[in-house]
């Protein structure tokens, strides 16, 4: 996976991604892509690895058996009730 690809743009600015970077990022033709500029360059990434990228941050960063969607229901209730009681 550490492999470096050669590519060149095209004179209209567009970047051909090789076969084998397609096949291990697991995009085919016509798919969007997610691009971002790094330190170190372009990275190209798709949306379910973003996604899934996002949802392994969330579970390390809450506690086990703590439910976000259980806790914004709390705090909606409770800024409910207070506006009905002001």
């Amino acid at each position: 996976m550490n492999e470096v690809y050669h590519a060149k743009l095209n004179v209209e600015g567009r970047l051909s991604i090789p076969a084998p970077c397609r096949k291990q990022l697991g995009i085919t033709p016509g798919q969007e892509v997610l691009l971002q500029i790094t330190e170190l360059g372009l990275l190209v990434y798709t949306q379910d690895f973003a996604v899934k990228r996002l949802q392994d941050w969330v579970t390390a960063h809450v506690p086990p058996g703590v439910s976000l969607v259980d806790e914004l229901i709390a705090e909606r209730r409770a800024e409910a009730a207070k506006e009905a009681n002001e």
